[in-house]
């Protein structure tokens, strides 16, 4: 059984499984799938490990996060997931990360804090993104790619282009 804080906001068409806690102050918008079994045939049919989504979370419409299949799927305070995108299996999404429209993220994946996935782009499964790194728009992020903190990676596959600037 899962823990959902009063203060969460989830829209009536969202659907919520089972082992999912929602912190404080997170907002579940329309038609998003949360905490659904993985879709790993290893574990289809077993008992899903469950989602948890930290306080400040906003995942705007139609945004899937499977339920972990050995541990939780974690999304850490902050996270922004725009419309369509999915975050898969036993992933690791760390704070203020920004996870854009239609992005992909597989099974298995760590990004860490500050990183923002552009539009359309794909993470295969059991990959790390380093701190602060931007994955560009339409680009694949293969388990080849060995990312270093604050550098921007795009393209297909994804390769380095450069430092990463915040202001």
């Amino acid at each position: 059984m899962g823990f959902i804080h009063p203060s969460a906001k989830i829209h009536p068409t969202a659907v919520i499984g089972e082992n999912v806690d929602i912190y404080e102050d997170v907002y579940i918008g329309p038609y998003c799938l949360i905490g659904l079994p993985a879709e790993h045939k290893a574990f289809w049919g077993k008992e899903p490990k469950g989602v948890v989504i930290s306080r400040g979370c906003v995942l705007t419409g139609h945004c899937t996060v499977d339920s972990g299949t050995e541990e939780k799927t974690i999304l850490q305070p902050n996270v922004w997931m725009l419309k369509h995108s999915h975050v898969g299996h036993d992933a690791y999404i760390g704070e203020d990360a920004v996870i854009s429209v239609g992005a992909i993220i597989g099974g298995h994946t760590i990004v860490e804090t500050d990183c923002n996935i552009g539009i359309n782009a794909s993470v295969h499964q059991k990959v790390h993104i380093d701190c602060g790194c931007m994955i560009g728009g339409n680009s694949f992020v293969t388990k080849r790619l060995e990312t270093k903190p604050y550098r921007k990676y795009a393209g297909v596959p994804a390769r380095d282009i450069g430092e990463n600037i915040k202001p």
